[in-house]
């Protein structure tokens, strides 16, 4: 009686964490390039090449990088393609990660934030999905990035093509 239960408990969690999300996906061109389970109370809003997933306690930004090819180019130009929520990036750390069966770069540093100019740190991931090329980020003022590092990861985590 005792393993039923615990195997109902473990359903019934697997189920609530299901049901607890919806399924985004962000065209690029027009073409359905990146599908993602967000929170079910997520509120997102897709202007340009931006996407935005705000939460109580998440915003992420996700920009496609059309004119990047590889995560290495989009390295290259990650200052300007966040530059509207965050100025002056300047990482302090790179590390490998893996993203959509796929090599990604979690890009840490400090900078400004584009809105107010006041100091703080981000948080870049940078990814393939398909031939489409994209960067994920957090920030913040202080240290703020960090605390919604777990967060974006775990979105960044169910990323696949559509």
């Amino acid at each position: 009686m005792r393993i039923y239960l615990i195997g109902l408990a473990g359903l019934l969690f697997t189920f609530n964490a299901f049901a607890a999300e919806k399924s985004l996906v962000i065209t690029t061109g027009n073409l359905e390039a990146l599908r993602l389970s967000v929170p079910e109370t997520a509120n997102v809003s897709i202007k340009a090449e931006k996407t935005t997933i705000e939460t109580k306690t998440l915003w992420l930004y996700i920009w496609s990088v059309p004119s990047a090819k590889t995560v290495d180019e989009a390295i290259l130009k990650i200052g300007e393609v966040i530059k509207g929520e965050f100025s002056d990036f300047a990482a302090k750390s790179t590390e490998s990660i893996t993203l959509a069966g796929g090599e990604a770069k979690h890009l840490k540093g400090r900078g400004t934030e584009a809105d107010d100019g006041d100091p703080g740190t981000a948080e870049v991931v940078i990814f393939v999905v398909g031939k489409n090329v994209f960067a994920a980020c957090v920030h913040g003022e202080g240290d703020h990035a960090a605390l919604e590092r777990e967060q974006m990861l775990a979105v960044l985590q169910t990323a696949k093509s559509p």
